[in-house]
């Protein structure tokens, strides 16, 4: 749905799911955890550099309240697609207030990046063969 509108509508959307984020004491993480990848990956998508900005910001509402930013620690799948499109975000070079804001949340919330690399590195660990085993 968000993915095939134009960057306006997009904006307008996230700019009022901010709003709700931030006003909202009922929401729990499953109300918005279908709308947090389709908005997380608009980031690397769009040229649009107000978009950028309220993704960013969208991004920042999630990390500021446990009830959300929760869905990044018990969902990997999100918290790979989280660490795919910040660091896009970071190698942006058309905007460097948006690489900046970017680098500034991966720094803020370095843990839920942690984790990710962790389990990487876990896995490259874990699937080392001994050269004997190979004959």
């Amino acid at each position: 749905m968000i993915l095939h509108s134009n960057w306006q509508i997009q904006l307008v959307v996230i700019q009022s799911l901010n709003i709700i984020l931030q006003k909202s004491s009922t929401l729990i993480s499953s109300d918005i955890i279908l709308l947090i990848e389709s908005i997380i990956n608009l980031g690397p998508r769009t040229k649009s550099i107000g978009l950028k900005r309220e993704i960013l910001k969208f991004l920042r509402i999630l990390f500021e309240n446990s009830r959300y930013s929760i869905c990044f620690d018990e969902n990997e799948y999100l918290g790979n697609i989280l660490q795919f499109n910040i660091d896009e975000m970071i190698h942006d070079n058309r905007s460097n207030e948006i690489s900046e804001q970017a680098k500034e949340i991966k720094k803020q919330n370095e843990h839920l990046f942690l984790k990710t690399k962790k389990s990487y590195e876990t896995i490259s660990l874990s699937t080392n063969i001994d050269s004997n085993d190979l004959f």
